[in-house]
């Protein structure tokens, strides 16, 4: 949930709009016809169903073995709903074509049901088209099972009252801070209580040492920057592009809406960093396309990231642990310590949704398929890993390749378990903690007990978009820039503030301190 990463997407989102035409085609039936209207809900077996087919389509590389698994959760959903009558269709698109694809897929009126949708890949647009059905009713009637773990969640996926989109049950927010080498740490005995602060400052000495007697090894490896991976999680309730509001030093009901690149805070860090640069801490191909941080872990030639953090038990601002996934991406154990654990945002409840096509013929039947992705863990798990003895085998509650079986080979391989249902219900991986979904659900109790001033708020982007844009290409002589350290604050940041003026800023952050005033009084905010 960085800014940066927020602000690119809204732009690529608004750019996509022409690609939907107004009337989207397909039917306007937010119901099912009456030939499959069923008498009662999922739950208590519906009755004189007509076969149905639910088509879903999701964001995939291509499997080899997509049919046959699409085969098996056929024979499942025949042996253990048959009184739902319903097969599965999966569409997978690969992320290449992903945009292009469902684009012209809703353009034309294509029949489909239940699609992957996020704010980052036009959930807004296909709201303002007319692409996804109102899900209130739905829900209501087929998803006890969705209620149950995801009911408090649904604000930020509702435009004009109308839920639209149905979040994935998952971690809540993120954590960010530092990983670090293990045995370079142990090595010279860091003193890593400094961390206990939540100030990357803290590593500086480190880095200093790192630079000083291990030449050949970099101190601080990127792409990742704590002016990309940590000051917008640590110090913004974000709203869009360069809006929003800075919660460092001020108090808990101060919703003035700023630019995120004129705290102080940004500045500091923009300095720090240019400080770093200069002392040579950090790479100096760390915005070369397609470079790999983990990698230059992997060899032993750095000792430091900044990023996202596993998450973990009794994770704690400063607390250092074994990073489970650090150490299998480099190949050494790996240090994390978090350094900002995320407010509940808007952002993170509409970055993973599913929604229901307006070209769908039997809603209902959608909303039952989705409802059972909440509760089943069997089905789950055959999406997610495929046929038990073909695609995985369980080693110890977990799972792991065939025998001779390798990612490339298997037919059925993926990672996107994230994109629908209740995620408690997997199974992890060899080599992941047993326990990441208990600490899944330990964490998401500090996510919700902290929510952003603004949790709800959606901005429509749709008064300022051209100005959006003209910011994003003014960002782009400095941004990069100031983030890897390259460029000095003190000479350039004025010159970005300027730029982004004459592009428009102060009508982007008028508008959204319209927008977010007329919402805080609506909910008697304000």
């Amino acid at each position: 949930m960085k800014w940066i990463g927020k602000s690119s997407a809204v732009l690529a989102s608004l750019m996509l709009t022409a690609a939907l035409t107004a009337g989207c085609g397909g039917n306007n039936n937010g119901g099912a016809s009456a030939s499959s209207q069923p008498e009662g809900s999922a739950a208590s077996g519906a009755s004189g169903l007509k076969p149905y087919e639910v088509v879903m389509v999701f964001p995939d590389a291509p499997q080899k073995d997509n049919g046959l698994v699409q085969s098996a959760i056929n024979d499942y959903l025949k042996k253990t709903y048959p009184e739902m009558n319903m097969t599965v269709k999966l569409e997978p698109i690969d992320w290449g074509a992903w945009s292009d694809k469902t684009n012209l897929m809703m353009a034309s009126g294509d029949k489909f049901d239940l699609l992957f949708t996020a704010d980052w890949l036009g959930f807004q647009q296909q709201v303002t088209k007319g692409a996804l059905l109102p899900l209130d009713d739905l829900l209501a009637k087929y998803g006890p099972d969705i209620e149950a773990v995801e009911k408090n969640y649904h604000d930020p996926a509702k435009r004009g009252g109308k839920l639209y989109g149905i979040h994935t049950h998952q971690e809540l927010g993120g954590a960010q801070g530092v990983y670090l080498n293990k045995e370079l740490v142990d090595k010279y005995n860091f003193d890593l209580s400094g961390f206990k602060s939540g100030k990357v400052e803290a590593l500086e000495p480190m880095l200093q040492t790192i630079k000083e007697k291990e030449p050949g090894i970099t101190p601080l490896v990127a792409p990742s920057f704590p002016l990309e991976a940590y000051y917008s999680s640590s110090s913004l309730d974000s709203i869009v592009s360069i809006a929003a509001i800075n919660t460092v030093g001020t108090p808990a009901d101060d919703y003035t809406v700023i630019n995120s690149f004129t705290t102080p805070r940004y500045m500091e860090l923009a300095k720090m960093t240019n400080k770093w640069y200069k002392a040579g801490y950090i790479n100096k191909d760390a915005l070369t396309p397609g470079l790999d941080a983990w990698k230059k872990l992997q060899t032993g030639k750095a000792f430091a990231f900044v990023g996202d953090m596993d998450i973990v038990a009794d994770m704690e601002i400063g607390k250092a642990a074994l990073s489970p996934n650090g150490t299998i991406k480099a190949n050494r154990e790996m240090l994390q310590i978090p350094l900002s654990i995320d407010r509940l945002q808007t952002g993170k409840m509409t970055a993973t949704m599913q929604a229901i096509s307006k070209t769908s013929e039997d809603p209902e039947r959608a909303m039952m398929l989705l409802n059972l992705f909440f509760k089943d863990k069997n089905l789950l798990t055959l999406f997610n890993f495929g046929i038990e003895g073909t695609h995985y085998v369980l080693k110890d509650g977990q799972v792991a390749l065939p025998e001779g079986k390798t990612t490339d080979n298997i037919g059925y391989y993926h990672d996107i378990m994230w994109q629908i249902g209740n995620q408690m219900l997997n199974y992890t991986r060899v080599g992941e903690d047993p326990k990441k979904y208990l600490n899944y659900e330990a964490f998401n109790k500090k996510v919700t007990s902290n929510p952003s001033r603004i949790f709800g708020f959606v901005f429509d982007p749709e008064p300022v978009k051209n100005e959006l844009i003209s910011i994003d290409n003014a960002n782009k002589a400095f941004v990069d820039g100031l983030k890897s350290g390259q460029l000095d604050p003190e000479e350039n940041l004025q010159k970005l503030l300027d730029k982004q003026k004459a592009a428009g800023a102060d009508k982007v952050i008028a508008e959204a301190q319209k927008q977010l005033d007329a919402w805080l009084a609506t909910n008697g905010k304000k």
